[in-house]
């Protein structure tokens, strides 16, 4: 069955997981749609749920329509001054009570008596941004933390002498090393070259400058023309296409890189499900906990961002007595039994 993007937005609502602009669309695709057209996308959605308690098909139409019967005034939302209907917020908020807080949950192909909590990962490729961290492993096994709204071209496999990839925005490369095989970053006609080593480099589009920050091992930088610097550790360059904008400084460049890679990685008092949520899309894998108890364990701790999901995966297992996880490629399985 195909997936309309009204039950993608309500989907990711539900999970808490839309941004501000997905928000507002929501918003707007519930407001031009009529009930007669609304309630067949509702009942789609629900088809993938099941009820945690017995309801029958009378009671199941009884709470669509009263969703979809909310009064009609305007109000106003506390959201860039936009105005929506009451019917929109009722259809926005009830959802999430329906499917989120525990009247229905995932269906699952093989039931037990303790249901299981299945996270999908999303499948947007690197060459396309997405509105959250990515944590990306290349053919090569170089570690590369993708932030939102940025993207990394690189092929398949590495072939040739060299090891290139193309990003546009902010990324944090942990580089596999090989001496006869420099890894190269283009970010227009800035060419970062390493053979082994860690830092930061961020070129977005429209940006005045290029930066790159060197946290471990030695890096250099040139344009079409000419080498800029060679950086080692703690040293920056900003570079803006035509001379540095700035002489090579001495930096705390961990700082700089986890400033923005510990975003969404600190979790306090957050229930395990959410958290995995936030890994599933982060590393690109699915998870499953093995009962929803387990799910709503809450959690205290804080990660840099830059931590492979094996160490993460420990930490949380630790703070959580009696739990363990298992990784098998892209499926992880976490459970108390």
């Amino acid at each position: 069955m195909k997936t309309t993007r009204i039950q993608e937005l309500l989907e990711k609502h539900i999970a808490f997981n839309c941004n501000q602009s997905e928000q507002e669309e929501l918003a707007k695709l519930i407001e031009s749609m009529s009930d007669d057209l609304l309630k067949p996308e509702l009942l789609k959605l629900l088809e993938q749920y099941e009820p945690t308690t017995h309801i029958s098909e009378k009671e199941k139409e009884r709470k669509l329509n009263a969703i979809l019967n909310a009064d009609k005034p305007t109000i106003k939302l506390q959201r860039k001054s936009v105005s929506f209907n009451r019917r929109v917020v009722a259809v926005a908020a009830s959802v999430v009570i329906l499917f989120s807080i525990g009247l229905f949950t995932l269906k699952l192909d093989n039931r037990s008596s303790e249901q299981a909590m299945v996270l999908k990962a999303p499948t947007a490729s690197p060459d396309r941004a997405t509105s959250y961290i990515r944590h990306l492993t290349l053919p090569d096994g170089t570690s590369v933390i993708l932030k939102s709204g940025s993207t990394l071209h690189f092929p398949e496999e590495f072939r040739g002498r060299t090891r290139e990839v193309i990003l546009s925005g902010e990324a944090y490369f942990d580089v596999k090393h090989m001496n006869s095989k420099p890894f190269i970053i283009h970010t227009g006609n800035v060419k970062t070259t390493v053979l082994g080593t860690a830092f930061d480099v961020k070129a977005w589009p429209g940006q005045k400058n290029v930066i790159v920050s060197v946290t471990r091992g030695k890096v250099r930088v040139e344009d079409d023309k000419k080498v800029l610097a060679v950086l080692v550790r703690n040293e920056q360059l900003k570079y803006n296409g035509v001379e540095l904008a700035e002489v090579v400084k001495k930096v705390v460049a961990e700082k700089i890189v986890t400033d923005w890679t510990k975003e969404d990685m600190v979790f306090d008092h957050v229930a395990l499900g959410s958290i995995a949520q936030t890994l599933g899309n982060r590393y690109g894998v699915n998870i499953t906990i093995t009962n929803l108890q387990l799910a709503k364990a809450e959690i205290v701790s804080a990660f840099s961002g830059t931590e492979s999901l094996q160490n993460v995966l420990d930490v949380l297992c630790t703070i959580n007595p009696n739990t363990h996880f298992n990784i098998k490629e892209k499926e992880v399985v976490i459970s108390n039994n």
